[in-house]
């Protein structure tokens, strides 16, 4: 029997990954590649572990790939997908490297378009649906944008891209809520109701009664009623209550939305229910109804994510209703001042609606010492209203010093400048807030990018207020370079406008922007004791560590000698994760061999 060539086992390899027999093709890629290193099987094999759900392998691998061949959008796209399946907040920006790379790439083109669609942010996605678009003219890729548009209310730009030439004109649920968003309901509920005789899918049926509510009021209850009967959908009976509510006809808004808790007692429901028994002047169903929920509410293991917005209603309710004393006392007596946090900011609200600060003030702290970011955004606040700089800022700055998720430092980012007249005239926090932002900009969102473009405004306005010119041209620059497209808030004109003020004002030209000079040189490397003492590594990684530095490469079996150990490959795995952590490029992997897997020392 002829043996098999090495073209032919790399075919085979590929073969059985296209079959799906991923297992196989990676016991095939490490054999070929103990003999040589082709880049096309080390991807290969990379995929396939992607494939076979070990992240933590096909990272490693990845990054190795990354750092040896940076220019390849194939290997960052795929890095990127390692990541996000993995969780990584970081996966968008391996994605932005990817289209950066080769912007016809389609499927990381397509790929980062859904990642930032899945993080809601239809703004950053819109320039890359509009690319996907314009190289493929797919009808999926036309939805897609058609969507972005219309959330991003630019909906009557989707409406005419939907009917220019050449796009076919395809029926979509879409395109109808587009035409929707730009007040073209009669165009939608024609659109809808086709759409839901083809599929009598109860999304379509729910578009098209909105439409037709808006386009035909005076029939719209009656067209509710009788397409109820025939598809009683729990999110059209909903819309149907909602629609009663705005006509003012609470009786029958309230038969609607008991046949609804009849089929499902959600709390939202029972909600809908108190508020419309108030609005009938049935006072005693309305607080009964009230403290029930909320007492079922606290007697949950989880609270509802409608909790805040029950205990808001039934604080208005009661205030409007009982004298304030009275109204006090009842809303102490149902909402416990534990360490739950809505509890205790409801419970402060309460309290400065009735212009009692102080004993408001004492809540709001309450609320931060039990949950620094939410209760601590909730205190900053009152401290704003109330004049008290010093301490709002303190606050803020401890929160921004300890928030580590991207979405908690989103959530302050925007709390911070929807008050920036107030807020960020704060010196301390706006340098703060910035520098938080840009550790992890490759990884912001538009509202993040918009949040530090009005930071930046910002800054550049008090320093040119102090004539510092070169510090308010250079926030300006770097306003305009993080300013996101399609922003709302902070516009590229604010920065020229404030650029123009200072070249009017600088008694001499100052540039900002200057020729850069000779390459430093690098850093010198890391000794390895104070490798050892930043990642903190236990002894093993420690032993493993100071061998590689010393020899500069060693194969597994030279590993399992110097450890007595077969679990060397894990031990590596887990050394080059924390040394990813502290970003620091440690180890790097260089194929199969006779002996197992070859490493190589690249300590930085």
């Amino acid at each position: 029997m002829i043996p098999a060539t090495t073209d032919d086992e790399r075919k085979e390899a590929f073969r059985l990954y296209n079959e799906g027999q991923h297992q196989e093709s990676l016991a095939l890629c490490n054999r070929l590649l103990e003999t040589a290193r082709d880049p096309a099987v080390e991807i290969l094999a990379a995929t396939n572990l992607f494939s076979l759900g070990k992240l933590e392998d096909a990272e490693v691998y990845f990054r190795d790939l990354a750092r040896r061949m940076p220019e390849s959008s194939h290997i960052h796209s795929y890095l990127a997908k390692v990541l996000e399946r993995g969780g990584n907040e970081s996966a968008i920006a391996e994605y932005a490297a990817a289209v950066r790379l080769d912007p016809d790439n389609q499927d990381a083109l397509r790929s980062y378009a859904a990642s930032l669609i899945a993080r809601k942010d239809e703004r950053g996605a819109l320039p890359v649906l509009k690319r996907l678009y314009l190289i493929g003219k797919r009808p999926d890729d036309l939805r897609r944008l058609t969507a972005a548009l219309t959330r991003t209310g630019c909906a009557e730009e989707a409406c005419a891209l939907y009917q220019s030439p050449g796009t076919g004109k395809p029926k979509s649920r879409e395109y109808a809520e587009a035409l929707s968003a730009a007040g073209r309901y009669r165009e939608a509920a024609d659109e809808a109701r086709v759409l839901y005789d083809e599929t009598h899918n109860a999304l379509d049926l729910r578009l098209y009664l909105a439409a037709r509510a808006r386009a035909d009021a005076a029939s719209a209850p009656g067209t509710y009623a009788s397409f109820l009967r025939e598809t009683p959908d729990p999110c059209i009976f909903l819309d149907y209550v909602h629609l009663l509510q705005e006509r003012g006809e609470y009786l029958r808004a309230l038969a609607t939305v008991k046949k609804l808790i009849a089929l499902d007692n959600l709390p939202q429901y029972r909600l809908i229910a108190c508020e419309l028994s108030a609005a009938l002047g049935d006072h005693a169903n309305a607080l009964t109804g009230y403290e029930n929920l909320i007492r079922d509410e606290l007697d949950a293991p989880c609270p509802s994510e409608d909790f805040r917005h029950i205990l808001r209603s039934y604080r208005r309710y009661i205030t409007a209703q009982l004298p304030q004393e009275e109204a006090i006392q009842r809303f102490l007596a149902c909402v416990p001042g534990d360490t739950n946090v809505v509890c205790l900011e409801e419970t402060a609200e309460m309290y400065r609606e009735r212009g009692k600060a102080g004993e408001a003030r004492s809540w709001y702290y309450r609320a931060y010492r039990a949950d620094y970011v939410n209760g601590g955004l909730s205190y900053a606040e009152f401290l704003a209203s109330e004049g008290d700089d010093r301490e709002c800022e303190k606050v803020l700055l401890y929160i921004l010093a300890n928030v580590r998720k991207l979405s908690d430092l989103s959530r302050v980012a925007a709390a911070v400048t929807k008050n920036h007249e107030t807020l960020l005239r704060l010196r301390r926090l706006t340098g703060e807030l910035i520098r938080r932002l840009e550790e992890r900009r490759d990884m912001l969102g538009s509202d993040e990018r918009e949040c530090l473009a009005i930071a930046y405004r910002s800054a550049a306005t008090a320093a040119l207020s102090r004539e510092d010119y070169a510090a308010c041209m250079e926030n300006c620059l770097c306003g305009i370079d993080v300013l996101p497209p399609y922003s709302r808030e902070c516009m590229a004109r604010d920065f020229l406008t404030l650029i123009n003020r200072t070249k009017e004002q600088m008694p001499t030209d100052c540039p900002v922007i200057k020729a850069s000079g000779p390459q430093k040189p690098a850093a010198a490397r890391r000794s390895v004791q104070a490798l050892i003492e930043v990642m903190a590594l236990s002894l093993p990684e420690q032993e493993i560590l100071a061998f590689l530095a010393t020899h500069k490469r060693a194969s597994e079996t030279d590993l399992r000698r110097l450890l007595g150990t077969r679990r060397v490959a894990g031990i590596v795995n887990l050394l080059i994760r924390k040394a990813k952590a502290q970003g620091i490029m440690l180890l790097e992997k260089k194929g199969m061999s006779a002996e197992g897997e070859v490493y190589e020392y690249c300590g930085t």
